[in-house]
C-alpha cells in the first residue's frame, strides 16, 4: 500500500519549536512533569502481566541484560556528561544491548513478529503536517504481509530527557493515530535515567524517573536485579500491551 503523504513538507519532530509541540500536544510540558507516576502502577495498568513460567524467562533476561550492559561499560565507559568522549553513539549501543534480549525472549514466547526498526522507519503525521524523520528506535507488530501496528518508540539523549522527551511524545500521537486505536509506548533515555511514556489517544502518562545502571554495579548484581531490572519488566509490559487494535 502506498503512502502519499509528502514528507518533504513535513516539519520534522526535533526541529518543531517548543510552544508548537505543546500546541500539537495539547499539553504544557512543566504541567506534563509534574503528573508523573509511580513506575509500578504504570505496569499494574499494561495488559498482559508477567507470571507462571514467564517470570524464569524474564529473570533469565534480566541477568543477560546485566551482563551486556557490564561489557559496554567495561569497553565504553560510564555514560557521564562529565565525559567528553561519551557520545549519543554510545547511548544508543547501550539502549541496543537492553532491547534485543528483551524481544528475543518476547518472540520465542508469544510467537508475536515483533520487530525492531533502527533509523528504517519514517514516521509521519495522518496530515503530513509533522514527522519525516527517521526514528532511532521504532518496535512494530508485524501483523500481516503488508501491514504493522506501532509498539513503542526509543528516543536516546546523550543528555537532555526534556529534548528527547518532546519527540518521543510528538511520534507517539502520529504512530497511534496511524495505528488507529490501542496504545503506544514511548522510552526516552540517556543511557543513565529512562522514563516510560504511553498514549492512548486521549491522554499522555510518564513514569518517574527509572534508573537503569548505577556506578559500582559490577559488584552488586542483587541489587541491580532487585532494583534496577524493572527497565526489562517495562519494555516487556510494552511489548505485550503496546499496538494491540481491537476490531469491533
Amino acid at each position: 500500500m502506498g503512502d502519499n503523504r509528502k514528507s518533504k513538507w513535513s516539519t520534522c519532530y526535533s526541529n518543531m519549536s517548543l510552544s508548537n509541540a505543546q500546541k500539537s500536544l495539547g499539553f504544557r510540558f512543566r504541567t506534563f512533569g509534574a503528573q508523573a507516576i509511580p513506575v509500578d502502577h504504570m505496569l499494574a495498568e499494561a495488559r498482559g502481566g508477567i507470571e507462571g513460567p514467564e517470570m524464569d524467562s524474564i529473570r533469565k533476561v534480566k541477568e543477560k541484560v546485566y551482563d551486556l550492559i557490564l561489557d559496554h561499560l567495561e569497553i565504553e565507559g560510564y555514560p557521564t556528561e562529565a565525559d567528553p568522549d561519551f557520545k549519543v553513539a554510545n547511548v544508543s549501543d547501550l539502549v541496543h544491548l537492553i532491547i534485543n534480549p528483551v524481544l528475543a525472549n518476547f518472540k520465542r514466547t508469544t510467537g508475536r513478529k515483533v520487530a525492531l526498526l533502527r533509523e528504517k522507519k519514517e514516521i509521519l503525521s495522518r496530515d503530513g503536517e509533522t514527522g519525516g524523520c527517521y526514528e532511532e528506535y521504532v518496535v512494530v507488530d508485524m501483523i500481516s504481509v503488508m501491514g504493522e501496528n506501532f509498539i513503542f518508540i526509543v528516543e536516546a539523549k546523550r543528555s537532555s530527557l526534556g529534548e528527547a522527551m518532546k519527540q518521543c511524545l510528538l511520534a507517539m500521537k502520529d504512530t497511534r493515530d496511524d495505528n488507529g486505536g490501542g496504545r503506544v509506548y514511548g522510552f526516552v533515555t540517556t543511557g543513565e535515567s529512562w522514563r516510560m511514556l504511553r498514549y492512548d489517544g486521549s491522554s499522555f502518562t510518564q513514569t518517574r524517573k527509572i534508573e537503569a545502571i548505577f556506578e559500582g554495579m559490577d559488584q552488586e548484581k542483587e541489587k541491580w536485579m532487585g532494583e534496577y531490572s524493572v527497565i526489562v519488566d517495562c519494555m516487556n509490559a510494552a511489548l505485550s500491551d503496546g499496538g494491540i487494535v481491537k476490531n469491533g
